[in-house]
């Protein structure tokens, strides 16, 4: 069976702990990961030097993701729960998804222990013409598509 090919992205849905929707996105970036890269130098049995590259650790970018400012307060009542001190409910799996122009899910990214780490309100213009976006930045312990 072919595979199937690439869509147009239109939206990216924040789902909290698996329960609850946090909105509809229109920006998503950091879905990144990179490993540490140590340089080993020896001497062979030949005699001749060698560097050979090893893995060292993970790391894991920031996780930002912007939307229009609507009603909703979820975004704000989860980087509150931070401010107030409760990281521990603050601090949850979360899973982000790609959705083509039709809603249907192209992709999935699980985020695992997220936490809120920043919170823009936007910039409001009255003599702009766009709409006020807000964003959220997501510190979390890593990233497993699905």
């Amino acid at each position: 069976m072919p595979a199937k090919q690439p869509r147009s992205t239109s939206l990216f849905r924040l789902t909290l702990g698996g329960k609850e929707s946090a909105g509809v996105f229109r920006e998503v970036s950091g879905l990144k990961n990179e490993s540490d890269v140590i340089s080993h130098k020896y001497v062979d049995d030949q005699g001749k030097q060698v560097t050979r590259n090893l893995v060292g650790s993970t790391k894991w970018s920031n996780i930002e993701c912007k939307r229009g400012v609507d009603e909703g307060m979820t975004l704000w009542q989860w980087r509150q729960q931070v401010i107030d001190g409760d990281l521990d409910a603050a601090r949850m799996d979360c899973t982000i998804q790609l959705l083509d122009y039709k809603g249907q899910v192209i992709s999935t990214y699980k985020v695992l222990q997220a936490i809120p780490v920043s919170y823009d309100a936007g910039t409001f213009n009255a003599t702009a013409n766009e709409v006020a976006l807000e964003s959220i930045t997501l510190a979390h312990e890593g990233l497993e598509r699905m």
